[in-house]
């Protein structure tokens, strides 16, 4: 054994059970956050649904709790996005981004928010506040938001609000002059609070001095004209007393004169005698004395009138210097001008304003009283040819009604027909890419108007995102890309348009759009390609599969009306023969219950005799009556009534019960039938019975249509009635509204 070596120590290990120091540091894990987990089930909910305004709204209250500002900013953007004129949601954007520690971002946001709602007196006010609230507040970046609000909203009727602010401010300053230059700005503005600021402006001004509050160069242009208009009194007056001084000097020439003559006659009278010169000398006193009298009075001519106290006497004193009082007064007048004028304009503004009790954004609609008001209120505006007053109410307008395509159609039209060709397409943008991106109506007016504007490229690019990305199966949006290309004379693209979507259409069973698609395809394919015979298959094909749609068998009849030819009668009635025949003996519930109405199947049978009566041979005529007075030998109303009381005694007689309300006759809507012709009629030939039952009874239904010209302008409008049929509204619920065409 080796002594040197020291022993080795045993390892000694950890007991069983006795953790480890790398388990005893280990953190336990956090539990889950129900604010994140809320977060993301929201943030799934409206990027499946954006238009779900109350899941956003509870997205935004959720992201603000979170202490994550890339949540933050990734709810209020998307939000924003889609309602870009809820101006609180800038503010708290802006409050977070603040509250987060970036006053830079928050200042980005506002912008963000100006640029997108400037018509926002609220908003501008709040991004004033938060300038001034900066630790570096500068007075000229704050008056600089200010002003730039202004420029949008000044004459906005409730933009009191800013201007409240605003001045509150510059009083903050001690700025008299910008305060008073303000309230004559304030003064020519038609907002709701005018006279408080009238009077409120009087109050201020009232103890200071003109150079406190009236603009240097105001000053300047008022003592200007006030020192020219006491110079042209003093000219004036001057004028008037050189006049007097001509005439007092011509007044004491003629005294001179008249005195010289006096002495001449007296002279004379001295040699002719004391009596006769003594009546001379009366005559000649009373003669002198009449021509004081009409030359200025007894006294010889007067001093000219004094002339605003600047001339008494015969001196004329100089004119009296243009005092700061006199400048002051001048002014006030001046504003007061301005303030009843505007008071006469907010006179004629204030129903409209006043009707408009929601003229800010909200998601709600309006009810139709304050649509209407709008309406008018722009009729108002556009009627006085005020552009740059109309063009702000018109904004104003677009704010409360921006999710009406309506309007903003209205105001494309409007900026065109002033030759902003521009701001036409400027707001034609903003409708479609911002505000009204879901509305197909809207995108189509675009796609229209681009087409007039020569960019059909640009047209053929809305219709391929609107039935891409908008309403892919949205009949109207179908018919009029169709159309489009029509017109651009592409046949082989509308017709895909319109043979894709009749096509898909058909493979559903049941479709309600399926027969007008039919209706529209062929009658395109008669007009423009002139293949009768494959629009005649369209109509054959649908038929088939749709035989219980009345419209589609009169579209049918219609159609061959209008390609005409020597068959073309006969082609009519052949489809009358078919529509009007019943179930074939075997057929089953189910089969039978997709042909036409038993109601609908006898008028259009009438309305075969009628249509062989004014266009069919005799031999057609024949036949028409025969197959009618065979299906139809008694008045449905008539037969259905038996029917019922046949089918209720039979329930009653095998116990039963509900025989007679499953077969309840139906109602006659609007079609009033006759009493079964009298005993004398029976003996009549059936032909010739039915066919009077048919032009009798009949001619009130079918009055128009019997008495229609053959013409091709006529059918052409009776046919419009199918097309109003098949609605859009059926078929796509979320397009509830119609359409009512692109009213360009």
């Amino acid at each position: 054994m080796d002594v040197d070596k020291p022993a080795e120590q045993p390892v000694v290990g950890p007991k069983e059970g006795t953790p480890t120091p790398e388990a005893q540091t280990a953190p336990a894990p956090a539990p889950p956050n129900p604010d994140l987990e809320a977060y993301n089930q929201k943030w799934t909910t409206v990027q499946n649904d954006p238009q779900d305004f109350n899941s956003f709204t509870a997205l935004l209250g959720i992201a603000d709790r979170l202490e994550d500002v890339e949540k933050v900013r990734a709810a209020y953007d998307a939000f924003l996005a889609e309602y870009p004129l809820c101006y609180g949601y800038w503010k708290k954007y802006a409050d977070a981004e603040l509250r987060h520690g970036s006053a830079e971002a928050a200042a980005a946001v506002y912008e963000r928010g100006v640029v997108a709602t400037p018509y926002s007196a609220d908003l501008w006010g709040h991004y004033a506040a938060f300038k001034k609230g900066l630790p570096d507040a500068n007075p000229e970046d704050v008056r600089g938001v200010y002003e730039r609000g202004l420029a949008y909203v000044c004459t906005d009727f409730n933009s009191h609000g800013l201007w409240d602010k605003y001045l509150a401010f510059e009083g903050e300053q001690a700025s008299t002059l910008h305060v008073s230059s303000l309230y004559c700005r304030l003064l020519a503005c038609p907002v709701r609070e005018l006279d408080r600021y009238y009077t409120s402006f009087k109050s201020y001004v009232g103890p200071l001095a003109a150079a406190q509050v009236v603009l240097p160069h105001d000053f300047d242009s008022i003592r200007l004209r006030l020192e020219a208009e006491a110079a042209a009194k003093a000219k004036e007056a001057a004028e008037a007393k050189e006049a007097a001084e001509a005439a007092k000097q011509a007044a004491e020439a003629a005294k001179k004169e008249q005195e010289a003559a006096a002495e001449v006659k007296k002279e004379e009278a001295a040699a002719e005698g004391a009596e006769g010169a003594e009546v001379k000398m009366e005559e000649a006193g009373a003669e002198g004395a009449e021509v004081k009298k009409e030359e200025g009075g007894e006294g010889g001519a007067p001093p000219p009138p004094p002339a605003n106290g600047e001339v008494k006497g015969e001196e004329a004193k100089e004119p009296a210097a243009v005092t700061d009082d006199d400048i002051k007064q001048a002014w006030l007048k001046q504003q007061e001008a301005v303030y009843e004028a505007t008071r006469a304009e907010l006179a004629k503004r204030r129903p409209f304003e006043e009707a408009a009790r929601r003229p800010y954004f909200h998601i709600k609609p309006l009810d139709g009283v304050q649509l209407f008001n709008w309406i008018k209120y722009l009729d108002f505006m556009e009627g006085r040819g005020e552009p740059t007053a109309t063009q702000t109410v018109y904004e104003r307008c677009l704010v409360a009604c921006a999710n009406y395509p309506e309007f903003w159609q209205r105001y494309v039209r409007y900026l065109e027909a002033r030759g902003d060709e521009a701001g036409a397409k400027a707001a034609l943008d903003r409708g479609v890419l911002v505000f009204c991106k879901r509305r197909p109506e809207m995108h189509m007016f675009a796609a229209h108007w681009d087409e007039l504007h020569g960019d059909i490229a640009g047209a053929r690019a809305r219709y391929v995102h609107l039935l891409t990305h908008v309403s892919p199966r949205l009949i109207e949006a179908v018919t009029s890309a169709a159309n489009f290309e029509r017109r651009q004379g592409d046949l082989a693209a509308a017709n895909k348009y319109l043979s894709d979507l009749t096509e898909e259409e058909r493979s559903k069973e049941g479709s309600r759009i399926y027969p007008f698609l039919a209706i529209h395809l062929a009658h395109f394919l008669r007009r423009h390609s002139g293949d009768l015979a494959a629009a005649r298959k369209v109509l054959d094909d649908a038929l088939e599969q749709c035989p219980g749609v009345r419209s589609l068998w009169e579209a049918a009849v219609h159609f061959e009306e209008l390609a005409g030819g020597p068959e073309a009668v006969a082609r009519a009635l052949d489809l009358y023969d078919r529509a009007t025949a019943p179930p074939a003996e075997g057929t089953t519930a189910a089969v039978a219950g997709k042909s036409l109405p038993e109601r609908d199947r006898e008028e259009l049978s009438a309305r075969s005799v009628d249509f062989a009566d004014m266009y069919g041979t005799p031999q057609q005529l024949k036949a028409a009556c025969d197959r009618h007075a065979q299906r139809f030998m008694l008045p449905t109303t008539v037969t259905a009534e038996a029917r019922a009381a046949t089918s209720s005694k039979r329930a009653n007689e095998g116990g039963a019960g509900g025989g007679a309300a499953a077969k309840a006759p139906r109602l006659d809507h609007g079609h009033h039938h006759a009493p079964p012709p009298p005993p004398m009629a029976a003996a009549q030939p059936a032909a010739a019975a039915h066919h009077a039952m048919a032009a009798g009874h009949h001619a009130a239904a079918y009055g128009a249509y019997a008495q229609a010209p053959a013409a091709a302008a006529a059918s052409a409008a009776a046919y419009s009635q199918y097309y109003g049929q098949y609605g859009a509204a059926q078929q796509y619920p979320a397009y509830g509204y119609g359409y009512s065409g692109y009213g360009y």
